[in-house]
């Protein structure tokens, strides 16, 4: 049920008229990367619908720039699983991958990583080709970017190990992280060959519109994905929260995570008007308008995947596609995506 739920969103909707092209090029990408293995896990990574998702969001990117794109959203959600179910319960695991990926934007760009997976290796590639063209400055945000998103899945790693129930406010400061969005906010403008100046991006307004973009997503994926956290006794997610500490339905739950979407598009819808017409006549106006016009794609795109995708799919429940990347104890030490094997737990629906 919660996969059928829908939010309104007052977006255009956009598609890319290269994402199949670009999609054929990715399942080839990963493939070289060591991140496949198999017909059957071939064909579930498809139907999680990833390169759609990337062609929604990015609908004006071509060639390689959407490449790039693809790679980079795609690659976010083999990540996220390395994470989930019972590895992600070990702090000491999660933290291991975790630092050496937060490494990757700091060194010299195709530097090899020095914790030698497949994932790292492709974050290794997404970095290298994230950073041509773009300034210094908006290296060092990317890289802190990224740095916050990892560090995010060691605190979510604790949360799991010590049981916390975590009250609404302390997870969504946590969610807003963890759910990834800060990295494909800053591929707007790789994508889109632009950058914001420094003092426009750390502006209130501009930082309002991130927050916003950023919680509209999340709250989308809390609803659809929730039947899987509850299934993983995860207890991040916003509706099982909600639900726990008012002591409500899910229904109940549910349309409190909807209130919070209207309320929070309202907000950003507000603030981007008064941003537009602050700097009408200059030339910070229309690079304005282009990350703005981003991050609507981001928000409308996502509800439009998530609502598709068989990822947050209730049958998909109990299937284990990808393993351990790093080699835990009796672990595929491969770090290849795998079908399903006897006694498999689930993959979450995160980010």
């Amino acid at each position: 049920m919660p996969q059928n739920v829908t939010f309104f969103l007052p977006f255009e909707a956009g598609s890319n008229p290269d994402a199949a092209r670009a999609g054929a090029h990715h399942l080839d990408w990963i493939r070289a990367h060591g991140l496949v293995r198999g017909e059957q896990a071939l064909r579930r990574y498809r139907e999680w619908l990833l390169t759609d998702l990337a062609g929604y969001a990015y609908p004006e990117a071509r060639g390689a720039d959407l490449d790039l794109v693809t790679d980079a959203v795609c690659i976010g959600f083999p990540l996220d699983d390395q994470f989930d179910g019972p590895r992600g319960s070990h702090p000491e695991h999660v933290a291991r991958l975790s630092t050496e990926l937060a490494a990757i934007p700091y060194r010299e760009p195709g530097t090899p990583p020095a914790l030698d997976t497949p994932l790292t290796r492709a974050y290794t590639d997404v970095w290298r080709r994230s950073a041509e063209g773009m300034s210094a400055q908006w290296r060092t945000r990317a890289a802190a970017t990224y740095t916050r998103f990892f560090r995010a899945y060691v605190e979510e790693a604790h949360n799991r190990r010590s049981g916390a129930l975590l009250d609404e406010k302390t997870y969504i400061t946590l969610r807003r992280e963890a759910v990834g969005t800060g990295p494909c906010f800053d591929l707007i403008e790789r994508a889109g060959h632009f950058e914001l100046p420094e003092d426009l991006y750390w502006s209130p307004g501009v930082q309002t519109l991130l927050r916003g973009a950023t919680d509209v997503i999340f709250l989308c994926n809390d609803a659809h994905s929730v039947e899987r956290e509850e299934a993983q006794g995860d207890p991040h997610n916003l509706v099982l929260i909600t639900q726990r500490t008012r002591g409500c339905s899910r229904a109940d739950a549910l349309e409190r995570v909807g209130a919070l979407v209207r309320n929070t598009v309202r907000g950003f819808q507000d603030t981007a008007h008064t941003l537009l017409q602050r700097y009408a006549g200059t030339p910070q106006r229309d690079l304005l308008a282009r990350h703005i016009a981003g991050l609507r794609h981001w928000m409308i795109g996502n509800q439009r995947w998530g609502t598709v995708s068989a990822r947050y799919a209730t049958e998909n429940i109990g299937v284990e596609v990808i393993p351990d990347d790093i080699g835990s104890a009796g672990a595929d030490r491969s770090g290849a995506i795998s079908g399903p094997t006897a006694g498999s737990t689930s993959s979450a629906a995160r980010p």
